[in-house]
């Protein structure tokens, strides 16, 4: 199956992106592992015709040098979903967009390069009710949002919403990754 964009994450900045995309006449394909509370931009990417893979996850993705090619899904098999860009909007930690080892941050799809700090004793702020330094730690990416592994830049992976390093509103980096896109 081939699309203009694949969007991995079906959460607020994956459904945003989705709309924002879909207005400007792209193909989408959203794969979204689990359920949304945000169902108000998910209902417009439907209703503009994007096409859904809900309960599905992205378990690899097949790569040219630096640029991804497709990605495998679980449900999908051996089926590759191909596209000329993909957008990284998985989440942090409860959506499992980034997994804590004991000593490290990772991302699990794709081993992209994560920003965090080495010092687990500063993850977390003992007061309950400060901010949480955990919630700063993200994928690092260059200044164009795209994605680095190993520390270069995939060339058509791009980063939007929560997975990204620092404080991010997810709505506004969503509709800015767009912009770029466009």
């Amino acid at each position: 199956m081939k699309f203009d964009i694949i969007i991995i994450g079906g959460g607020l900045a994956g459904a945003t992106a989705g709309v924002e995309l879909l207005k400007k006449g792209r193909k989408c394909c959203i794969v979204s592992e689990g359920l949304s509370l945000h169902h108000t931009p998910m209902d417009e990417y439907l209703a503009l015709g994007g096409t859904l893979l809900p309960g599905d996850s992205v378990i690899v993705g097949i790569w040219e040098e630096h640029r991804l090619k497709a990605v495998l899904t679980r449900n999908l098999g051996n089926t590759p979903l191909e596209a000329d860009t993909f957008l990284l909007c998985t989440g942090k930690f409860f959506s499992k967009g980034l997994k804590a080892t004991m000593d490290s941050i990772v991302e699990p799809i794709f081993g992209a390069d994560v920003e965090f700090d080495p010092c687990r004793d500063r993850w977390y702020d003992s007061d309950f009710h400060a901010p949480q330094p955990f919630e700063r730690f993200g994928v690092k990416t260059d200044a164009e949002g795209r994605v680095l592994i190993a520390g270069a830049p995939c060339e058509n992976l791009i980063a939007a919403g929560e997975i990204l390093a620092g404080e991010i509103d997810i709505i506004k980096s969503a509709k800015d990754v767009c912009r770029t896109l466009i």
